[in-house]
């Protein structure tokens, strides 16, 4: 089995929620991703910096969860959601779900260059978000509302997602009436 891979947060002085990704953005790391975020946006957060620069791939979970917590952003004044260090790959799944027009896909590393020095270190001696195994009906639906966000991101994604979404919604059923 392989382990998840750690999610490392912390806040900086100017306020910025900093989520570093070490390992694959996953199903199953992104329920607590969507966790803190929301904390994070309800105790006043209006910036989050997502930095990919040690997460080699994402799957469409952790993808729909980014749109999710982007949305609740949104709701808000004056808010951001950057996403730094992106890889060749992590971009290119990024665009072809278009959700590079939802967030601040930082191509040219400008976004906050007077912190990444400093930010590892202050990361991996800070938090990590504490990993809790979702049971099946609640990891089903958090596959199902991020796959959903996918959806609502770009219609181009409904052809591709309608399947996982119709199986998802399938298996909630099956699971409710057991």
């Amino acid at each position: 089995m392989n382990p998840v891979a750690p999610i490392y947060v912390g806040q900086l002085q100017n306020g910025v929620i900093w989520i570093r990704v070490e390992g694959k953005g996953s199903f199953k790391n992104s329920a607590e991703l969507k966790e803190f975020a929301s904390v994070a946006i309800n105790k006043g957060a209006k910036e989050l910096v997502i930095d990919l620069e040690n997460c080699p791939v994402m799957d469409s979970t952790f993808m729909g969860t980014l749109v999710g917590i982007t949305r609740n952003l949104d709701k808000i004044d004056n808010t951001s959601i950057d996403v730094i260090n992106a890889n060749s790959r992590n971009e290119q799944l990024l665009v072809s779900l278009g959700i590079d027009k939802l967030l601040n896909l930082d191509l040219e590393n400008r976004t906050h260059q007077e912190f990444r020095n400093d930010i590892s270190e202050y990361i991996h001696n800070g938090h990590y978000l504490e990993h809790e195994e979702l049971d099946t009906i609640k990891g089903a639906v958090h596959a199902l509302e991020a796959h959903q966000e996918l959806t609502k991101a770009d219609k181009s994604n409904v052809p591709r997602f309608k399947d996982v979404i119709h199986y998802l919604e399938e298996e909630l059923k099956d699971k409710k009436q057991s």
